[in-house]
């Protein structure tokens, strides 16, 4: 058996892929783990292969930290089975001025859609 660390990403990188899969491409399907965890996989519906899977755990004990979910990766689907990704961009403020800022240019942009 190989270590499941060989497949392991971040959740940004699974919502990546998982969105570049078309809906109409997959078939998604949970499976119980243990009595405190899930798997949530998603198979190619053309080759039945097993594309990724989201391990996620429910808490054991009251009051104890909930373990974080876990991402994995294994086939790439096809590539009629695959849709262009949509760029994105990701915005980290890290001060209470930088938000204000934000919101502040938020406003503006919105005014000026208005007055158009």
């Amino acid at each position: 058996m190989q270590h499941m660390d060989v497949y392991s990403v971040s959740r940004q990188e699974y919502k990546a892929f998982v969105d570049e899969i078309k809906p109409e491409c997959r078939d998604v399907q949970e499976f119980e783990l243990s009595y405190y965890s899930k798997a949530t996989k998603i198979f190619s519906k053309k080759t039945g292969k097993c594309l990724c899977s989201r391990v996620s755990f429910e808490q054991r004990v009251e009051g104890e930290e909930r373990h974080p979910e876990m991402y994995y990766i294994f086939e790439m689907p096809d590539d009629d089975e695959r849709r262009a990704q949509i760029p994105k961009t990701k915005v980290i403020l890290e001060t209470p001025e930088q938000v204000q800022k934000f919101f502040d240019g938020l406003k503006k942009l919105r005014e000026e859609f208005k007055s158009d």
